[in-house]
């Protein structure tokens, strides 16, 4: 029997890491903190605070009505992934205490990335049968079990000796939520993420994989040196890291096929690693594109490991100590077993208080995009009750403009009938007025509500009904004024003028004036003119500016309180609701 001291020594170590903690948890009792059972009591008083009989959606007939409808849309979404949370939750406690005494490694990775070949290794298939002595040797063989199955093939398998492990080396393997314990190490296997459906599936193999990655102590993901750090990939680091889990990113298949010349002088094919450089050219890559694609991921939280599960496969069953280093195997035994040694305990106990603050905030983070639906709906609300003033105006002016063509047109053939000597009285006028500029303002109010509410005329707001007092429409006289002058010559005896002319009155003689005598005359002549038309017009005029403003003003006025301000006071509640549920849910984190 061939002695290997570096193998021996590094898996000795191992299992040194994981009796310790076998031993440090064996008394151990998961107490799961009663803060998660008021989660769901808190949501669901959310939930029925919120959707309230006068929340139900409308028709979506303006952008405020179509952020409403996004908003519950989007909360009701949400509300149903909470609720799967929740029960998600309910099945993850489960399974925390079932495997509390265990430190639980997930792996998980795209399909073919290596990682029932990976879980075989750890269970010990190439070290029952190597050619030394080891730890494995001395103990029995671990036995596979199933969590839970998503199809019917593909899961544990018998070897030629009888002994189950991990199915290997078909296409899309694994099929079920898998697992061996070794020692204090309970190792999860786990189908492939992005594997495609098949028929007889009862559960999607990525969302299989999702429901127990939250619940385990720590998670190894694989990815194939042939295509590591796909994006797709990434997402899971991303996740992980929100939840303040534990993941190891560990690239597979780190080897490459070289030619040797064997004893005999044949050139033949071996396994050799990639270069130290290869290596970790492609971990710095990774890590950095994890960064780059997600920058609030925290470092400390992952790091990135090449290995080669084929090289150390070979170097147990060739005895090579330095196929072994090559393979990076014994790295990643040390990481395990570091991490199994940490304060088991603690870590253990950690994990549901991780959970619940975790899921903490997501519900948080969720509750900020329904502050910015909130804000969309009250912002349209504000743009249109600004807009109000400016929609009046224009209401106003047409309505005016409109009324003022119809009528005048109507006050001509009025006018001709009272020239001929006709009659119209002001009932009728005032009829035919008041049904114009109501046809005209119902007309103009719809129009422009419409352009805000594209279905206003269903909405019955109410309708107007003018009455108008119109001046009377009649005929008009002048009377014109003509002033005549008149011209008559006169002789008329005079008084005597001065001492001369006295004296010759005085015996007799008499003196006479002579001129022409001026008179003015005025005849008056009344005329028929026409009729007041112009006055009629101008005096109509005002009231139908003025009632055109009132009856405007009116139903926008409707339109602001029975319309608007019901989406208002929904926002506000919706606020009032959020705040509290943030306010609460905050308290309950560890």
């Amino acid at each position: 029997m061939i002695f290997l001291s570096y193998i021996t020594e590094t898996v000795d170590e191992f299992f040194v890491r994981l009796d310790k903690m076998q031993g440090d948890l064996a008394a151990f009792s998961q107490n799961l903190d009663s803060r998660s059972d008021k989660i769901p009591v808190l949501l669901k008083n959310f939930e029925s605070a919120v959707f309230t009989g006068d929340t139900a959606a409308k028709p979506a007939t303006n952008a405020v009505e179509r952020a409403a409808q996004k908003s519950l849309a989007n909360l009701r979404a949400v509300i149903e992934t909470w609720s799967e949370k929740i029960e998600a939750d309910r099945k993850g406690k489960q399974f925390i205490k079932k495997n509390e005494k265990y430190l639980v490694v997930m792996i998980f990775g795209a399909v073919k990335a290596g990682k029932s070949s990976l879980g075989n290794f750890f269970a010990g298939k190439n070290f029952f049968s190597a050619p030394f002595d080891n730890h494995y040797k001395k103990i029995s063989k671990p036995v596979f079990e199933t969590e839970e199955r998503g199809r019917d093939t593909g899961d544990i398998s018998k070897d030629e000796s009888g002994d189950t492990w991990f199915t290997e080396g078909v296409i899309d393997t694994t099929g079920a939520i898998q697992f061996f314990t070794l020692s204090g190490l309970r190792w999860i296997d786990s189908p492939g993420t992005g594997a495609v459906g098949k028929a007889g599936d009862t559960k999607n193999m990525t969302a299989l994989v999702e429901e127990y990655l939250s619940y385990t102590d720590m998670c190894i993901f694989l990815m194939n040196s042939s295509e590591p750090g796909l994006q797709d990939d990434m997402r899971y680091m991303n996740r992980l890291s929100r939840e303040g889990q534990e993941a190891l990113i560990v690239i597979t298949k780190s080897d490459r096929t070289d030619e040797d010349v064997d004893d005999d002088g044949e050139i033949v094919s071996v396994l050799v690693p990639k270069t130290p450089e290869n290596r970790r050219l492609q971990e710095d890559d990774i890590c950095r594109r994890v960064k780059a694609a997600y920058p609030e991921i925290d470092e400390n939280k992952f790091r990135a490991l090449s290995i080669s599960t084929l090289l150390a496969s070979q170097a147990i069953e060739e005895a090579s100590d330095d196929k072994f280093r090559a393979s990076n195997l014994d790295k990643l035994m040390k990481i395990l077993g570091d991490k199994v040694s940490d304060n088991a305990i603690a870590r253990k106990q950690e994990n549901p208080r991780r959970l619940l603050n975790s899921f903490v905030d997501t519900v948080v983070d969720d509750l900020k995009k329904f502050d910015a639906d909130i804000s969309e709906m009250t912002a349209a609300v504000k743009n249109y009750k600004k807009d109000m003033a400016r929609i009046s105006k224009l209401i106003v002016s047409s309505v005016y403009r409109e009324v003022r063509a119809e009528v005048s047109e109507r006050a001509r053939s009025w006018n001709s009938a009272v020239k001929r000597g006709g009659h119209v009285s002001n009932d009728e006028i005032s009829a035919e007025v008041s049904r114009i500029l109501n046809d005209k303002l119902n007309e103009e109010i719809n129009l422009q509500m419409s352009r805000i509410i594209e279905d206003f005329q269903s909405q019955e707001m109410r309708a107007v009904r003018a009455n108008i007092s119109a001046a009377a429409l009649e005929r008009k006289t002048a009377t014109l004024e003509h002033t005549y002058t008149e011209s008559t010559p006169y002789r008329r005896e005079r008084e005597a003028s001065g001492i001369w002319e006295n004296i010759r009155a005085f015996f007799g003689k008499k003196y006479y004036e002579t001129g022409v005598e001026t008179h003015t005359r005025t005849e008056y002549q009344t005329v028929d003119i026409g009729t007041n038309y112009n006055e009629f017009i101008e005096s109509l005029m005002p009231q139908v500016e003025r009632y055109a403003k009132s009856e405007t003003d009116s139903a926008l006025a409707d339109l602001r309180d029975n319309y608007f301000a019901e989406r208002e006071t929904f926002a506000e509640r919706m606020r009032v609701e959020i705040d509290k549920l943030r306010a609460e849910l905050l308290q309950l984190k560890f």
